[in-house]
């Protein structure tokens, strides 16, 4: 691979957008069309005995992930708020999920009328286990939490769900970036995760490795659990039969239909049409993120004001994005280098700045006072996130790899200049 003269990159742009979702196949557009055409795009709708496109969905996608049941749903944030209501939580009651992460989490635990109880992260950007026991030992009462693999940051999946089965704490993984990561013990030498919990919530919102704009799964090896969720995201009088990926006992649905509200938050025909084809198309998609990620992560690792944290031993990161903090700089170096970085094309974001919603002190909503998550604050205050959408190829892998380089080389020595100056 040959790479770029260093001394070009000054007049040098990226021009490629880091907004590019993972683009629809032709399959799935052709799929889709066919949907429109009949009109029929309500899940239940047919009045044939063919499964709906939403329960082969469904099916596909179980098959795909190792989970019995599953439920689509029309986004991510919808399938944690059933899976909440699933669980029995009550107004009022706490429920611990990350300090770090989107704030369709915390959003989630709000809409089931309940109160977030933030843990903090480590620098690898993960739950911070030895608060997450301070935090059990603080809220002896709270008995639900909502792991979040905030942009696909796996955590210490055996030691947590220890701790919870230790202090009886029901588990719910958010995998919204968690499709597709592995997750490796020696109970299971190779699993997907989100089989740590009773249910796993997933997206196909449109920056996700499944693309539909919109949508969700709700996943569980739980019959009762599945139950209350097929009731709830939508299903009435006995539209349950019509669900392929299910549990088969009739009479578990009719003895619960009646006490579960009907939330309507079902995933329609024509999402599911746009889906079902790129099932087939992941394994594809995550060896070419691979490839691009771990030259991103070569090429920026000499950087001595950049620290890329590594996973936790037991996964890896699929690399769709990469996160990486700004060390030994002050907070004017590290503005002017993100500012610079961006008016030569490539587009970072912190987390802990401005307006973004992956920062906690934005969720007013969800408390009274301001949580004391200082670490957590300390690290997002200078934590980058770099998309990598699939349009890129490793020629611009290494451009971007170039830049970013040359502008923090620009940075120091403009701090150093400024200092003398003084």
């Amino acid at each position: 691979m040959a790479f770029f003269d260093a001394t070009k990159i000054i007049t040098m742009k990226f021009n490629k957008s880091f907004d590019t979702p993972n683009p629809i196949p032709e399959q799935a557009i052709s799929n889709a069309v066919s949907q429109m055409q009949h009109g029929m795009l309500y899940r239940y709708g047919h009045n044939s005995d063919e499964y709906s496109e939403v329960s082969k969905l469904e099916a596909a996608f179980g098959e795909y992930t190792g989970h019995k049941y599953v439920i689509a749903v029309n986004s991510c944030g919808s399938a944690m708020f059933i899976a909440l209501k699933a669980m029995g939580i009550e107004p009022g009651e706490g429920v611990f999920t990350n300090a770090f992460t989107f704030t369709a989490v915390p959003s989630s635990i709000v809409h089931a009328n309940a109160i977030p109880r933030y843990i903090e992260c480590n620098d690898q950007y993960i739950i911070d286990l030895d608060d997450f026991e301070l935090q059990i030992g603080q809220h002896p009462e709270v008995k639900t939490f909502i792991l979040s693999h905030m942009r696909g940051h796996i955590a210490e999946l055996d030691k947590i769900q220890a701790l919870c089965d230790k202090h009886n704490i029901r588990l719910i993984e958010d995998c919204a970036h968690g499709l597709g990561k592995r997750w490796s013990s020696t109970a299971n030498a190779q699993q997907y995760v989100g089989h740590h919990c009773e249910i796993a919530c997933y997206s196909t919102q449109s920056h996700k490795l499944l693309n539909s704009g919109e949508g969700g799964f709700i996943a569980t090896n739980d019959e009762k659990l599945a139950t209350y969720c097929i009731l709830a995201a939508g299903s009435y009088e006995g539209l349950y039969k019509k669900h392929l990926a299910r549990p088969m006992n009739d009479e578990l649905f009719e003895a619960m239909k009646f006490d579960v509200p009907n939330f309507s938050l079902r995933m329609n025909n024509l999402t599911a049409a746009i889906l079902r084809p790129q099932i087939e198309l992941l394994d594809e998609r995550i060896a070419a993120y691979q490839d691009k990620y771990q030259r991103i992560i070569a090429l920026l690792t000499g950087i001595e004001q950049i620290h890329i944290p590594e996973p936790v031993e037991n996964t890896q990161n699929i690399g769709d994005s990469l996160q990486f903090n700004l060390i030994n700089l002050t907070e004017d170096d590290a503005q002017r280098f993100v500012s610079t970085a961006a008016d030569r094309g490539v587009q970072l974001q912190v987390f802990g700045k401005n307006n973004n919603a992956r920062d906690f002190r934005n969720w007013q909503y969800s408390f009274d006072a301001l949580p004391k998550c200082e670490k957590t604050a300390t690290i997002i205050s200078s934590a980058c996130d770099l998309r990598l959408p699939s349009s890129f190829i490793l020629e611009d892998i290494e451009l971007i790899g170039a830049i970013l380089t040359e502008v923090m080389t620009e940075t120091m020595n403009n701090s150093v200049a400024l200092k003398k100056a003084v």
